[in-house]
C-alpha cells in the first residue's frame, strides 16, 4: 500500500511540475518570442488571457506540490528530519525549496505588487509591461529548470 501511495504522490508531484514549470518554459521559449515585435498581435490582451487562464492551474499545481512534497519527504529514507542537513540529498532539497519559495515570491512581486498583468491590459506602457513580463517568465523558466536539475541530482544514489 505504501508503495502505491508513494507512486501516486510521485506521479502527482511530477504532473504538477509539468504544469507549473512547463508553463513558464513555454512562455519563455515559444509564446513570448513569437509575439515580440508583432504589431498585428494584441500582445497585452493575449498575454493577459494566458495569465488569467493559467492562474487556477498554477495555484492547483502549488497545492499539489505542498501535499505530495510533504508526503514524499516523510517517506524518503534520505530525509533526516527538519533542520538536519547532514547529507547531500538534504542540502539539495533545501536549495530546491529555497528556489521554489523564491519563485512564489517573484510571482507575488510581479503580479500583486508590480501588477504586470494589468499593465499588459492597458494601452499605456505596453512595451515596459511586455519587457517586465518577459523578464519574469524567463526568470521563472530558468529557476524552474534549476529546480529540475537539483531534483535529478538528488535522485542519484
Amino acid at each position: 500500500m505504501l508503495e502505491t501511495l508513494t507512486a501516486l504522490s510521485t506521479w502527482f508531484h511530477t504532473l504538477a511540475t509539468v504544469v507549473f514549470i512547463g508553463h513558464f518554459v513555454l512562455l519563455a521559449l515559444i509564446y513570448i518570442p513569437a509575439m515580440k515585435d508583432k504589431p498585428d498581435i494584441p500582445v497585452g490582451t493575449v498575454l493577459g488571457a494566458f495569465s488569467k487562464q493559467s492562474r487556477h492551474w498554477l495555484y492547483a499545481a502549488l497545492l499539489v506540490f505542498i501535499v505530495t512534497g510533504i508526503h514524499l519527504m516523510l517517506v524518503d529514507p534520505n530525509c533526516l528530519g527538519v533542520g538536519n542537513f547532514d547529507n547531500l540529498w538534504c542540502i539539495l532539497m533545501l536549495i530546491k525549496h529555497i528556489l521554489i519559495v523564491g519563485m512564489i515570491g517573484a510571482g507575488f512581486w510581479f503580479n500583486a505588487i508590480l501588477r504586470v498583468g494589468l499593465m499588459l491590459s492597458s494601452n499605456t506602457g505596453l512595451p515596459q509591461a511586455f519587457n517586465r513580463f518577459r523578464f519574469y517568465a524567463n526568470g521563472m523558466a530558468v529557476t524552474g529548470t534549476l529546480v529540475l536539475l537539483l531534483t535529478a541530482f538528488s535522485q542519484v544514489k
